[in-house]
Formats: C-alpha cells, sequence, structure tokens
C-alpha cells in the first residue's frame, strides 16, 4: 500500500514528489491501487480525489489555492450532499455564488468532509472562512525554512543579473543571514569572492534540478529578484507561487506581474534592498493566487488560442 495517492493539476503541484520519495515516502500519481491517505493538491482535482478517497476509504486532505473573488464574493454555496456514489446539488433560486455554483458548492462539501484543509496564505485561510464557514491551516512547507534563513537567488551569473546585489545586503543584514544561489554562467568566480571578501555565506549551485529548486523556494526565507533588465522575469513568479517572501528590482516585468505581492526596490540600491529584505522577513507569505493566470496550463491555453487559427 502507498502512503499517499497525489492528485495534482500542474507542475508546480508536483514539486514536492521527489524529495518526499527521497525520504521514504511512497507516493503514486496515478492509477486506483490503495494508499493511506489522499492528498488533492488543487481545487481542480478535489473531485477525482473525493472519489477515490471514498473508494479506497482512506482520508482525504485538501489543499485550496484561492477562492476566485468573482465566484464567491457574494452569495452563497449551494446545498451538496453524497449518496450512491454521486454529488447531488439543489441549485438555490435566489443568493447562490454568482458563477461556477456547482464547482464552489461541491468543493465546500469536499473541504467540509476531509481530514484536513490547507491553504498557502493567510489572505486564503480567511477566505476559506468567510465563504465556506471552514477553518484550515496554513501549508505545511511553511514550517521547513532553512535555519539560518536564506536569500535566495535562482538565475543565470549574468553582470545584469545583479546576484552581486543580494550578497551585499546580506552583508549588511549580519551574519544570521546566508546566500543561496542557483544558476550558471561566467559571474560565479567573481561572486564567490565578493562573498568571501564581506564574510557572507554563500552557495552557489550550477547543476540544480527542478526538484532541487522547488525545494528551494520553500526552503528560503526570501527569493531576492534583483535583475537590472528583465524580458518577463520567471524567477518572481516562481517565488511567489511557491508560497515564498518575494523581494524584486523595481522594473517594469517584476510591476507587470507581481507587483501586487512582492516588495519592490530600485535596482543597485542596496540600503533599499535592505529594508525591502527586511519588510519580506516581517510580512506575510505571499498569495500564490496572485499569479495563477501565469501557470503552464493556462499559458497553454493561450497558445493554443492564438496558434490554432495559425495550422488550420
Amino acid at each position: 500500500m502507498d502512503d499517499l495517492r497525489w492528485f495534482a493539476s500542474n507542475r508546480y503541484t508536483f514539486l514536492l514528489v521527489p524529495e518526499l520519495r527521497r525520504r521514504g515516502l511512497s507516493i503514486s500519481l496515478e492509477g486506483d491501487a490503495p494508499a493511506r491517505l489522499t492528498l488533492s493538491m488543487s481545487g481542480k482535482k478535489a473531485v477525482e480525489a473525493w472519489r477515490y478517497a471514498r473508494a479506497r476509504g482512506c482520508p482525504l486532505v485538501l489543499y485550496i489555492w484561492d477562492l476566485h473573488p468573482e465566484a464567491t464574493s457574494s452569495g452563497s454555496y449551494d446545498p451538496v450532499w453524497w449518496a450512491g456514489g454521486r454529488f447531488f446539488r439543489l441549485p438555490r433560486p435566489i443568493g447562490g455564488f454568482p458563477s461556477r455554483r456547482g464547482f464552489y458548492s461541491r468543493l465546500r462539501y469536499i473541504a467540509a468532509h476531509a481530514r484536513e484543509v490547507w491553504v498557502p496564505s493567510q489572505m486564503t485561510q480567511a477566505v476559506v472562512r468567510r465563504r465556506f464557514g471552514i477553518d484550515s491551516r496554513l501549508r505545511p512547507a511553511s514550517t521547513a525554512r532553512d535555519d539560518p534563513p536564506t536569500l535566495l537567488t535562482v538565475s543565470r551569473l549574468q553582470p545584469y543579473k545583479n546576484q552581486a546585489a543580494t550578497i551585499r545586503a546580506a552583508a549588511r543584514l549580519g551574519p544570521g543571514v546566508q546566500v543561496r544561489l542557483i544558476g550558471r554562467g561566467p559571474e560565479r568566480d567573481s561572486l564567490e569572492r565578493l562573498a568571501a571578501s564581506l564574510a557572507v555565506r554563500c552557495r552557489i549551485e550550477t547543476d540544480a534540478d527542478d526538484a532541487t529548486v522547488g525545494d528551494a523556494y520553500h526552503r528560503a526565507r526570501v527569493a531576492v529578484c534583483p535583475s537590472r533588465f528583465e524580458g518577463f522575469g520567471l524567477t518572481p513568479v516562481e517565488a511567489v507561487a511557491s508560497g515564498t517572501p518575494t523581494v524584486a528590482s523595481d522594473i517594469p516585468p517584476h510591476r507587470e506581474f507581481v507587483g501586487r505581492t512582492a516588495h519592490l526596490f530600485p535596482p543597485d540600491d542596496v540600503d533599499a534592498l535592505v529594508e525591502a529584505i527586511r519588510a519580506a522577513f516581517n510580512g506575510a507569505v505571499p498569495d500564490p493566487g496572485l499569479v495563477r493566470d501565469l501557470s503552464i496550463p493556462v499559458a497553454v491555453e493561450r497558445f493554443l488560442g492564438v496558434l490554432d487559427p495559425l495550422i488550420r
């Protein structure tokens, strides 16, 4: 029997699986073999996970990233019950959720009957309590942060990526902070020399795979994204999607995509960077739902919408 039957809707919600397996858990990602616990890492997979858990007689843990405000900001869920292997819903004539009523009403029923409900942020925790009337707890990853705290920067080791700013900020913050740089490029030697000259504990990794990067985001106390230039800026998006407090340079792509949730600072202003990191240390974890439109599945839908008329 497996320890976990893991249900997930995109690659972000699979990121923990390799490390959990390395630590001894047996995890199945497909099929109907029995497991001790069912984990639905997305509301989109909640019904599928519920059916599996009921069929196998094992408890279910449901992870809710967010409740969309346009669908749940007014009204209430419809009455739902489970009988004979099916969901039944009694639509409210008035006062129901304004859209996707069946989806969110079933999700609420599943959440109410799950062993536990996990959420990534205090904001989602408050919304789940307000909209569903259900208590939840913050995601377990929040207890696995590195000690001493780590400032993480993930990017190519190029001058314009400005990893040196992360090292200089760590020196200002004192010996209780360490730096982890993940990436490849010609700046490695100069960054190592800078860290040594400032007595900053700094680890540079040039061969990290996707699972290692995902684990690094969850372990870091703050992700620092200090680039002077980006066309898009993937790193802060990944950090926010991982629920990691994020500090980013105040450049147009960062303002556009993570400006609502990251702590921004002027590039090359180390004093401002230090203050932004301190604010991130003391602030709440970001809500991954704020970057849900930048997920791989959503991007695929956008691509298909544009490509389809071009290839037919």
